[in-house]
This record gives C-alpha cells, structure tokens and sequence, in this order.
C-alpha cells in the first residue's frame, strides 16, 4: 500500500509540473526526481517522465534535467528500502539447464561466434578491445592488483599511446570507467580506484573459482545475459564482462549486487565480483608465472547472449 501510496504522489506530480520561465519548474524538477526515487520508479524513466511533463516559455534542457535526476538519486533516503529479497534458488538445477544449452561448445565455437572477429595475434587484444569498447576520454585504471596511484588511471587515449610505443601491459583493469579523482575504500583509505571513484556503471565482472574451465565456456555459451566480453585470464578461469549500463551506485546496488548476483552465487560465481571497481585480468598481458597470455576469447560490444 505505501509503494503504491508514493507512485500515487509521483505521477500527481508530474501532471502538477509548474511551467518554465518563472512558475517554479526549476525546483520542482528536483522534488519530483526524489517522489520518483521514493516510489522505486526506475532512474532513467524518471528522466524521460520529467521530459515528456516540462513546459512553458523556458526551454528546460536534458542536461538539467539529468543533473535534477542524478541529486535526487544520489541523496540520502529518509526511509530505509526494503533488501531484494530473491526467491530461493535450486543453483544445481538452474547451472545444469544453463550448462545444457551451451554443451556444444568448446573454444573454437567461442571464437566462431564472436561478433568481432578476433583475427589478431594475443599481444594486440589490449588495443583492439579497449578501442571497441571505450572512447577516448574514457579513465581506466590499468595495473597490478595492489597498484593504487593516480598514474595507472589514465584515459584510454594515453593507454593506448603508451601501449603503441611498447609500455609493458599491465595484469589488471577495472572495466568501468572511473573518474581519475581521489576517493576512499569502504575501510577509509585513500585510493584511486575504490568503488567511490567509479564514474560509469557499465560492465559486471563474472568468474568462476572451481568450475572446471570446459564447463565454464558451456555456461557462457547457455546463460542469456549480454555478455560484452570473454577473457582467458592466462590460469584456470574465464572472465566474463556483462553490460549493466546502470544509472548509478543505488541501481547498480539493486541490478547487480541483489538480484544478478543472488542468482550467479546459487551456481558457484564468485559472490566477491560484485562491486562497481571489480578488477579483471587485463587481456593482452602475458602470464611469465604461467607461460600463458591472458586472450579474448569473445567480443561483443553491444552486449548479447553468446548463443541467442
């Protein structure tokens, strides 16, 4: 009764949107955003209910409209929401009709359904995959694990400079972008690349500790998520990259760290993958310890289940 309460308030809102040029639409845009919020309606459709209500003589642009939505969401809650609670899940079941799917495929299939033909030699997977993912502007940390300064975020222009003139490749990279400013780790640390310092929610990393690594591509090639990318880390595991395109650390909290990896946990994934600032192993690197390159296996940019 109280969500449908607060949608009840949200929608009377807009239909009560004062116009632009002086009626007040200005700081109405921002308490519409937070009934939004509060009525659990979806960021991005809050933006495009906000749109389709502004009037009058001001023109209103996205760009403050977005801004309006983005402070809303980004605020403290009065009240506390209530966890997604997930409906149990049979883990074994579900991975077995996933796993079943995909049971055709092997390495070579991976490749042959590819999008992106990956018709390169592994020391070029760095450059060939961060250009069809990212653009230019784009911060990426790129290290080692425990690497946590601000000269190994840069933006994809000067990585893939540096990587064009024989800089070595670093192991790690945070697929999301982030925003080359300080923040802090949950444990108040200093750091460049804490989950605080994530600027675009795009990809999940998802990865596997015990699955076998045959069953690990059947799994990829069966479960219908929109898998952007496919990494052999060089070991035991393939790294998946899935996009989430969320709106911001609220919705990536919902999306992500309930419900997706409620249900990625039930069939053994690593529940520790599920914050924004995730490390994955960087492809391109080459392994010494395991004589090994770390390789792209998949690519999709757009993001898609590997076997429609």
């Amino acid at each position: 009764m109280i969500a449908r309460v607060e949608l009840d308030r949200y929608n009377d809102a807009l239909r009560q949107m004062p116009a632009s040029g002086g009626g007040g639409c200005h700081t109405a845009l921002l308490r519409v955003a937070n009934f939004g919020r509060l009525a659990g309606v979806n960021p991005n459709q809050v933006t495009q209910d906000l749109a389709e209500y502004v009037h009058g003589t001001r023109k209103v642009t996205g760009a403050e409209i977005r801004a309006a939505v983005i402070k809303a969401f980004d605020a403290p809650v009065a009240i506390t929401p209530r966890p997604y609670m997930h409906p149990a899940v049979d883990g074994a079941k579900l991975l077995n009709a996933i796993v079943e799917r995909g049971a055709e495929f092997d390495e070579a299939e991976l490749w042959e359904a590819s999008p992106v033909r990956i018709d390169w030699p592994p020391e070029d997977d760095a450059t060939e995959v961060l250009r069809r993912l990212y653009v230019p502007e784009d911060k990426l940390f790129i290290g080692a694990r425990h690497d946590a300064g601000a000269e190994h975020v840069r933006s994809l222009s000067e990585w893939i400079s540096r990587f064009e003139c024989g800089i070595p490749i670093f192991e790690h990279i945070i697929p999301n972008p982030l925003t080359g400013e300080q923040g802090q780790t949950k444990d108040g640390k200093p750091s460049y690349r804490a989950d605080s310092c994530v600027e675009r929610f795009r990809f999940a990393v998802i990865e596997f500790d015990v699955m076998p690594r045959a069953q690990q591509i059947q799994f990829w090639a069966g479960v219908p998520l929109p898998v952007v990318a496919l990494l052999d880390s060089g070991g035991k595991s393939i790294h998946g990259w899935v996009r989430i395109d969320a709106f911001n650390t609220d919705e990536w909290a919902r999306r992500v760290e309930g419900k997706l990896f409620s249900l990625l946990t039930a069939v053994g994934a690593d529940g520790a993958c599920k914050n924004e600032a995730r490390l994955s192993r960087m492809p391109g690197h080459f392994r010494t310890e395991k004589n090994n390159w770390q390789r792209v296996l998949y690519l999709n940019p757009a993001g898609g289940p590997v076997s429609p």
